[in-house]
């Protein structure tokens, strides 16, 4: 038996198939509990200036003295510069404190809303919307 799919339907199943990772970013709130907050502070072990998502990288004491490994997640470069970042404004070794809304799994993992680094200086110098226009502060 010889079955062939009509030009029709292959075409709209690769259609299909190629809209597919647009539905594949995520809310916030799917992985955070914007609920709740957090605050700690720590090491910076690496800072990630990149596409889709900027990141923190740091080290931080749990209340035994273990070191626990966090990872922060942020927006894209261009709605964090319009913020104050840059791509060198953290750099391994330098101390801050983080806070954000933690994973709803209870890994080591947060949003970033606020950093304060150990010399003062805060970020974000504002909050900014996805496109980098500002936005009206939230709780910082």
């Amino acid at each position: 038996m010889n079955f062939k799919i009509p030009a029709s339907v292959a075409l709209a199943v690769a259609l299909c198939a190629s809209f597919t990772p647009l539905f594949a970013h995520h809310g916030t709130g799917v992985a955070y509990d914007t609920e709740k907050t957090v605050t700690v502070k720590g090491v910076v072990t690496e800072w990630i200036w990149a596409n889709p998502h900027c990141g923190l990288l740091f080290d931080a004491a749990d209340e035994k003295g273990n070191v626990v490994h966090w990872g922060v997640e942020m927006g894209n470069p261009h709605q964090e510069s319009g913020a104050g970042f840059s791509k060198d404004v953290f750099k391994a070794g330098d101390k801050v404190t983080v806070s954000g809304h933690p994973a709803k799994s209870g890994a080591p993992r947060m949003t970033g809303s606020r950093f304060v680094f150990d010399d003062g200086r805060v970020l974000p110098e504002k909050h900014t919307k996805g496109n980098g226009e500002e936005s009206p502060d939230s709780q910082y």
